[in-house]
């Protein structure tokens, strides 16, 4: 059984992460794994202290209890973990539980129906083992919906075929449409590139043209089991994919293309992105080829990109 393992504290982020998960879950045969880590070290020491232990134990508890009050959820279970770093406790469960998908809230910092990607989510997203997915502020309080739009970053990278592979897995078991968008940076494009051969410049047209017969043919080599839109836009990608959120109702990006195995650096668009965002977004830690397939077993088998 797949496993998605959702971050719990005494915040509404926790309800936030509940309710993204609990969606994400719909159609697929995951069990949820609700991990609250209480500010304790256990390695033995002459700060140890049984009684306040215990105490912070107890409040843990009782975020668990409150994050499971809330109905409509799939069948799930708690862990409670000792650790000062809440982000190395999710991890070590998510490694532990071998999860499919790790899943947290906003920071409290964020306006209210923004994703603020705080200190958790950005050492998550450094480390993670299986894609983080971070739900908006305030997620917990709209009125319940399905995940019918879908829009994924893509620039032909191994980590962007990553995305689409995975939101192609979403899309295909809840019926959602995708939008496949290449943003071509306006930095890059305000100075057009000598490109190699005797004479030749790539114009901000041209490249704008070949971006569009590109992704056109990317979109034409899926299966048409899943409706997939091909978008081209000049600007900076991470207001792009910003603007993307305010329509779609998930966003999948892969991380930066170079940088630590399974990690996705913060200063890249994918870790920006994750700061401006108004709905969902997953991202999908380098070195994952073939992410959140296991979730959606019952779909119809995933086409290669």
């Amino acid at each position: 059984m797949s496993k998605i393992i959702v971050g719990v504290d005494e915040s509404d982020r926790a309800r936030d992460a509940v309710a993204l998960a609990a969606q994400l879950a719909r159609g697929s045969d995951a069990e949820l794994v609700l991990v609250c880590a209480y500010p304790y070290d256990d390695v033995p020491g002459r700060a140890a202290n049984a009684g306040y232990r215990q105490y912070l134990r107890e409040d843990a508890e009782a975020a668990i209890e409150r994050a499971m009050a809330d109905g409509g959820m799939p069948q799930s279970r708690s862990h409670l973990i000792p650790e000062v770093s809440p982000a190395k406790g999710l991890l070590t469960v998510a490694a532990r539980e071998g999860a499919s998908l790790i899943v947290i809230g906003s920071s409290g910092r964020g306006g209210a129906g923004r994703v603020f990607a705080g200190t958790t989510a950005e050492r998550l997203l450094h480390g993670a083992p299986c894609p983080v997915a971070v739900a908006p502020r305030g997620l917990h309080a709209r009125e319940p919906g399905d995940i019918a739009a879908i829009s994924v970053g893509y620039n032909g990278s191994t980590e962007a075929k990553a995305a689409l592979v995975g939101a192609r897995a979403i899309a295909r078991a809840r019926g959602a449409r995708l939008r496949l968008v290449e943003v071509l940076d306006a930095m890059w494009m305000g100075t057009p590139a000598l490109m190699s051969g005797p004479g030749y410049i790539l114009t901000p047209e041209d490249a704008e043209e070949r971006a569009h017969r590109y992704l056109a043919e990317v979109v034409s080599s899926l299966a048409a089991d899943v409706p997939t839109e091909p978008v081209v836009v000049v600007g900076a990608p991470e207001r792009v994919l910003a603007e993307e959120s305010e329509s779609a109702d998930l966003i999948v990006v892969g991380s930066r293309g170079y940088g630590p195995h399974r990690a996705v650096l913060v200063g890249s668009v994918s870790g920006r992105l994750v700061r401006e965002s108004a709905c969902p977004v997953i991202v999908v830690p380098r070195g994952i080829e073939a992410p959140l397939e296991e979730l959606f077993a019952a779909a119809s088998p995933t086409q290669a990109v």
